[in-house]
């Protein structure tokens, strides 16, 4: 693990990373709990509060439709939408590669995205070899989206606000555990039939996908 701030410069350019951050990335199932959204949505409120936009592109993943329920329910998501994040599906998506920064990600330049899925090995994110993804919790990453560099370190270093004033983001909030309880309407899980002696699976007999 490398900390925010001067150590993270320093291997930033010894080994020729991009400064620049195309995108921030939270979720999919790791680090894209209730809690985790609340607490990035706290630095995304303060970023509008304080007359900031992000300079990476920023995309959330929640954990779970009941997650993604839940935190809609309860204006996390919103808070995110105004700051111009782009909301996915509750999926895996840039975890498992079901993304792509650009359209030809084999003749795609280097980059950096910051993202808080747990693994960032080679071509992970995207099928890019040169995409250098950089593992952080879902506050840094938001934080990093704001700022929009690899080398932003929230505690210390101060952004300029669409005003042209100086202004830094405070410690992140959020809540362990939604106030009013989780919630959700569809939970994605049909039963089965306790008894399912009459149910009858038709398949295609010239399909070459099912054995019949």
């Amino acid at each position: 693990s490398t900390p925010v701030g001067k150590e993270m410069t320093e291997k930033a350019k010894a080994n020729d990373w991009p400064m620049k951050v195309e995108w921030g990335l939270i979720g999919s199932c790791t680090n894209s709990s209730y809690e985790d959204l609340s607490r990035a949505s706290s630095i995304a409120q303060q970023a509008l509060d304080k007359g900031l936009k992000t300079k990476a592109e920023f995309g959330i993943n929640p954990g779970s439709e009941q997650v993604r329920y839940t935190a809609e329910r309860d204006g996390i998501l919103q808070v995110f939408e105004k700051l111009d994040a782009k909301i996915f599906t509750n999926a895996c998506g840039p975890c498992i590669g079901q993304w792509a920064i650009y359209d030809d990600p084999k003749n795609a330049p280097k980059n950096s995205i910051v993202h808080s899925v747990n693994r960032n090995f080679a071509k992970r994110a995207d099928g890019n070899p040169n995409t250098h993804a950089f593992v952080a919790s879902p506050e840094l990453t938001a934080a990093i989206a704001i700022a929009g560099r690899l080398d932003f370190n929230p505690i210390t270093d101060k952004l300029i606000n669409e005003n042209g004033e100086e202004v830094m983001l405070d410690e992140p909030t959020g809540w362990e555990l939604p106030q009013k309880g989780f919630e959700v309407k569809d939970k994605g899980y049909l039963a089965a039939v306790e008894d399912g002696s009459g149910v009858s699976v038709e398949c295609d007999e010239t399909t070459d996908r099912l054995q019949t």
